[in-house]
């Protein structure tokens, strides 16, 4: 404090601490609130202490101290609050912390449960692959199991980069196997007729994928699939919505998470502008290309969905500009290993919006939570629209003017994504 006195005794320095004052004010403004926060003062606030910490853990990446994604996910946990919640206003759910193979899971069930089979839900959380746990989630979830009524079970599984694909993806299924050929271990009475598998984001991949790999064993698993701002396909990563609100996403670019989860720690530029200017789909053959491409058309959003925005109409001047013709020298010349590890984007364990119609058809019913200021909005939108192309019953509540991760905030967003959940459960198991 004496120091900071003594330097404020001279005048340029007032004029430097003053500037910079009204810089930070002049940014922290300019900051985009959707009009559903509630609370924009503090919205600005996580926001510039998040924009913060990547910066941080960028310049530590840079300096070689660990990977980006590692740095910022330990240096959030030295600062975050995670968001509590009072166990004690819900005294009808039983909370069990297990595990089922190597990593933890969470059980809500209610304390009134009958002997009779009960329906379940497995929870995938978000984050990219690469952050959060079911601990994070705890404050959303814990809502959730008292207004289903039902078991819950949130599943842990290994974040990348340190676990890159398909490691997230095959640890979850292991999981979520166990558990269920595993019931009297955990003292559950679960309905294996009525599973649903749910996720937010990553976890909404999760889910998608895992729906795949259980109807290989199984055709009556999972009943239902509830997925909340689905990522589901890296092919076009110039979609409407991509461009229309990646300045949404500028202090943790989405392309980043991708290479991310692919075990790539350190992220080089070149590499994330291969990625964001979708040279990687020259590295398929011209056949695969076009079945792809059409896979991921945007003239598969229903109009209903697109009336009144802009940006598509925008869109279609842009077009020849979203796939590029051929991979510039400079370009080329990116190691080999790199472009092999971004074919595995196209497989649909990791992209399953990419999936041929018949794997579509085996989808179940599904519940697709869209948000409108969200990246993944029009892939979510298409894949709905493919699913429902192939049979399968699809529900859509599309939320204007949220954002991706509102749902990880229930308190400071006015939506009714968890009531419209439990509502569409409650009709349908």
């Amino acid at each position: 404090m004496i120091l900071f006195a003594r330097l404020m005794n001279n005048s340029k320095s007032w004029a430097i601490f003053a500037g910079v004052t009204l810089v930070a004010a002049f940014e922290f403004s300019r900051i985009h609130v959707p009009y559903c926060v509630k609370n924009k003062f503090k919205y600005r606030c996580r926001y510039v202490v998040k924009h913060f910490v990547a910066k941080a853990a960028r310049l530590g990446s840079v300096l070689k101290i660990n990977s980006e994604p590692v740095l910022y996910r330990n240096l959030l946990k030295c600062i975050r609050f995670i968001q509590r919640i009072d166990e004690k206003n819900f005294k009808t759910i039983n909370i069990i912390d297990s595990t089922a193979k190597k990593c933890k899971i969470r059980i809500y069930s209610p304390k009134n449960s009958t002997d009779d089979l009960q329906p379940a839900m497995f929870y995938y959380h978000g984050g990219g692959f690469c952050f959060n746990s079911i601990d994070d989630y705890h404050h959303i979830l814990l809502p959730l199991a008292s207004e289903l009524e039902m078991i819950l079970i949130a599943v842990e599984y290994p974040l990348a980069p340190e676990h890159k694909y398909p490691i997230p993806i095959e640890e979850a299924f292991s999981e979520t196997n166990y558990v269920l050929n595993n019931l009297e271990k955990y003292d559950l009475n679960i309905d294996l007729n009525r599973i649903v598998l749910t996720g937010d984001s990553a976890g909404a991949n999760i889910a998608t994928v895992l729906s795949n790999k259980f109807r290989f064993i199984n055709e009556n698993l999972p009943m239902l699939q509830v997925l909340i701002n689905p990522p589901t396909q890296y092919f076009n990563m110039l979609l409407p919505s991509m461009i229309k609100y990646a300045s949404i996403e500028n202090f943790m670019p989405r392309s980043k998470m991708i290479l991310w989860h692919l075990g790539i720690g350190h992220v080089k530029n070149i590499q994330e502008d291969f990625l964001i200017k979708n040279y990687h789909t020259l590295l398929i053959d011209e056949h695969f290309r076009e079945k792809l491409k059409s896979y991921t058309d945007v003239n598969l959003i229903p109009e209903a969905y697109r009336d009144g925005f802009g940006y598509y109409e925008s869109y279609d001047k842009l077009k020849d500009l979203v796939y590029p013709q051929k991979i510039e020298d400079h370009r080329n010349n990116l190691d080999e290993n790199f472009k092999i590890s971004l074919k595995q984007l196209f497989n649909v364990d990791v992209s399953p919006g990419l999936a041929d119609d018949e794997l579509l058809k085996k989808q179940p019913k599904t519940f697709m939570i869209i948000s409108e200021q969200d990246t993944r909005k029009d892939e979510g939108l298409i894949y709905a629209q493919r699913l429902s192309n192939n049979g399968v019953q699809v529900d859509i509540a599309l939320y204007d003017n949220v954002f991706h991760t509102s749902f990880f905030y229930p308190e400071e967003t006015n939506h009714p994504m968890r009531g419209d959940i439990v509502s569409f459960l409650k009709k349908n198991l």
